[in-house]
């Protein structure tokens, strides 16, 4: 009955008013307090899910991975009420970049390849800024698009100042990470990458291509950042580690 009611609803408004309304379906549906996310502070029954279950925050759109990286910023690092920091965020996440704007001792950059999705134009494998200008650098889910991966390594430590720390995350998909640069074809490179514009998937051997560029890596794992009993809760996937990356 629910079902036929709203297709019956659909059918007689217009498009925006059924968006709108949809969202209000949706964030029904998910009622609930067993599940948290503490980048937005909202309470749902679930997470929405995205492929797997218990990924999105309908709230503020963060996925498991944000939430962690999240509570490590919160829990590992100085990065709130720290002394003025300087840092560096690349191709950011809307909800992240708000956050971190919003932050008084942050001085914020965002930077992307494509201009118009950050406040500045940036190519990671050729950083226009002079050395050791940040403090803070955070990457998600960057590297694996980058062909010159170990170049962008390379000139995110020249840019780093010593004792900065970078938090550079790729997904960790593969026993020892493959790349192929021949490969070109966007459905040949879905299928051995997992997605049509990703070059490579990384194993853990990931932590030694940061070191080779001259990072200290301490990878953290999810339990030792969020809690055992927040696993669940926050909908973190307990396989994923977070790779804060140190200035020699």
């Amino acid at each position: 009955m629910i079902k036929i009611s709203i297709k019956k609803i659909k059918k007689h408004i217009s498009e925006k008013r059924w968006e709108k309304l949809r969202h209000v379906f949706e964030r029904v549906k998910y009622v609930g307090m067993s599940r948290y996310c503490p980048i937005c502070g909202s309470y749902f029954r679930r997470f929405k899910p995205c492929g797997r279950p218990d990924c999105i925050c309908l709230n503020c759109g963060a996925r498991e991975r944000h939430r962690l990286v999240w509570r490590f910023f919160q829990s590992h690092t100085d990065l709130f009420g720290s002394p003025p920091t300087k840092m560096l965020h690349i191709a950011p996440e809307p909800f992240f970049e708000e956050a971190f704007k919003a932050e008084e001792n942050i001085q914020y950059l965002s930077g992307d390849l494509d201009g118009e999705k950050a406040m500045e134009r940036v190519d990671v494998t050729e950083i226009e800024y002079p050395d050791e200008t940040f403090d803070t650098i955070y990457a998600s889910h960057v590297l694996e698009h980058v062909p010159e991966d170990k170049r962008a390594m390379r000139e995110l430590h020249r840019v780093l100042a010593p004792g900065g720390w970078a938090v550079l995350q790729v997904p960790i998909t593969a026993e020892e990470t493959f790349e192929d640069p021949s490969v070109a074809d966007p459905d040949e490179r879905e299928r051995l990458f997992g997605q049509w514009n990703h070059v490579r998937r990384y194993g853990p051997d990931y932590r030694d291509r940061l070191e080779d560029a001259g990072f200290h890596v301490t990878a953290y794992s999810a339990r030792e950042v969020v809690g055992e009993d927040n696993i669940r809760k926050m909908g973190i996937d307990e396989s994923e580690d977070v790779y804060c990356c140190q200035k020699r």
